[in-house]
């Protein structure tokens, strides 16, 4: 009833104006992790939120582009290069004898970049990119307060209320929750990419007024909530206890440190902005003790996050790691036989797995699969090199274009600079983490776009 519901409304709106139904689109994709978040069971395949609020937009954007007679498609050639690999790996996976079920559900993922049509048709102002930072800092703002509202459920052993919450987030695909030592649990969602992202846009902003601020009480009298959720988000990453993401971190910081140098920040500036990040980390891991330790209801439960974090990297053995390491090699020779073309959507590798979750599945341990955690490799299979590389250069171009346009000392250069580093972060957690063939780095991939359209067209 949800799922009709939400579905209805968007239909309403977008039919009244298709700007309506974006931001509803956004915001789910901000927020949905796998996009499961309400569905509809149709002969036994779940249809999710997600693929059915990209119907509704791009049937409505299509409607109105036929009701005008406007068929034109005004998009950089890059673009149209990279869809023609999308289209080549659908149809080179049909005919290499793929299964069609995982050709289609392989494949559907990069449908996802249809919506550049509406998207850029639709968002041409200042005001609608300001729309839609407030739609990703509202996001950020209820994954933030998710994580640390089941932090403190489960860490104080609410067992009356986390034990339903817990069927909630894995019926609807929504995240993870694993306890780990002395109480502490991880608290991952696949949308908190979000938050890595929107923790480096937020942290440029702040940054950027912070520089040539004097008084350090007028800087937080003005800017405490941003700061607050800038270490909330920091704090969310570091409870996610994700590998990937904290790679996405270190990776965006060190290219923060490359902006200061390159723009020659004085050493008094740096000093001050060394000193701010130091306050964020301070604040971000309070804010963890806080939650944990809360008295009520009494908890006897202690951890060091140290160790823990420290464990985590040096875990080599953790069920998640294992899993990457036994499938790079058969991953690897998969992709030696159609390397520069690939081998098409739906291309599977079987190998055998130490993971225990893989194990319950099949005692050997051999297991098939078309979807992957090392993210380029998949891209390299399916797509070949010449697709990853053509994709890897529009990424580049983007890139460019903020660079360009985080030179500038304002508002503007400071949320360019953001993106540019959350995009550098994206990039880092892709490495491990399956996002760039995912709507979730789809999506920021293609409002960099967007965004970098408008403002070379002085928006």
């Amino acid at each position: 009833m949800a799922f009709l519901t939400v579905l209805f409304l968007t239909l309403v709106l977008s039919l009244k104006k298709l700007e309506y139904g974006i931001y509803i689109l956004l915001a789910e994709l901000f927020v949905g992790s796998k996009g499961y978040l309400f569905y509809f069971d149709f002969g036994g395949t779940s249809v999710s939120l997600r693929i059915g609020l990209f119907l509704i937009i791009f049937s409505v954007w299509l409607y109105n582009r036929l009701k005008n007679k406007d068929l034109s498609l005004k998009l950089d050639k890059k673009w149209w290069i990279l869809f023609a690999f999308i289209v080549w790996g659908f149809i080179w996976g049909v005919l290499r004898g793929n299964s069609f079920h995982n050709v289609f559900f392989d494949a559907n993922g990069w449908v996802y970049f249809m919506l550049i049509f509406p998207i850029l048709d639709v968002i041409k102002s200042k005001e609608q990119v300001e729309n839609i930072l407030q739609i990703l800092t509202a996001a950020v703002s209820v994954i933030v307060v998710k994580t640390f509202f089941l932090l403190y459920i489960f860490s104080h052993q609410m067992e009356s209320v986390a034990r339903p919450l817990y069927r909630w987030l894995r019926k609807f695909l929504i995240g993870e929750i694993t306890l780990m030592d002395n109480g502490f649990h991880r608290i991952f969602f696949q949308s908190q990419i979000y938050v890595l992202i929107g923790f480096f846009i937020f942290l440029a902003i702040l940054v950027w007024r912070w520089k040539d601020k004097d008084s350090l009480k007028n800087f937080f009298k003005e800017n405490w909530q941003l700061y607050l959720l800038t270490a909330g988000s920091f704090a969310s990453v570091l409870i996610s206890f994700s590998r990937s993401f904290w790679l996405g971190v270190v990776t965006g910081v060190v290219a923060l440190f490359v902006f200061l140098l390159i723009f020659r920040t004085s050493f008094k500036q740096f000093s001050k902005i060394i000193l701010f990040g130091l306050s964020m980390i301070a604040c971000s891991l309070l804010l963890i003790w806080i939650t944990f330790v809360f008295p009520f209801p009494k908890t006897d439960s202690s951890f060091s996050f140290s160790s823990m974090f420290e464990d985590r990297l040096t875990d080599i053995n953790e069920a998640a790691v294992r899993s990457r390491w036994d499938l790079l090699s058969p991953l690897g020779k998969a992709i030696v036989n159609h390397p520069i073309i690939g081998s098409g959507f739906g291309t599977t590798v079987t190998y055998k797995s130490s993971d225990p979750r893989a194990l319950e599945i099949n005692p050997t341990g051999e297991f098939t699969t078309y979807a992957f955690e090392w993210g380029y490799l998949d891209i390299w299979l399916k797509i070949g090199l010449a697709g990853l590389l053509v994709y890897l250069y529009l990424i580049w171009f983007m890139l460019k274009g903020e660079w360009v346009l985080s030179k500038e000392n304002s508002s503007l250069g400071a949320l360019n600079a953001g993106l540019f580093i959350g995009m550098i972060a994206l990039l880092a957690t892709s490495f491990f983490s399956p996002y760039l063939n995912h709507p979730l780095g789809i999506g920021y991939v293609m409002l960099c776009g967007v965004l970098l359209t408008n403002y070379s067209q002085g928006i």
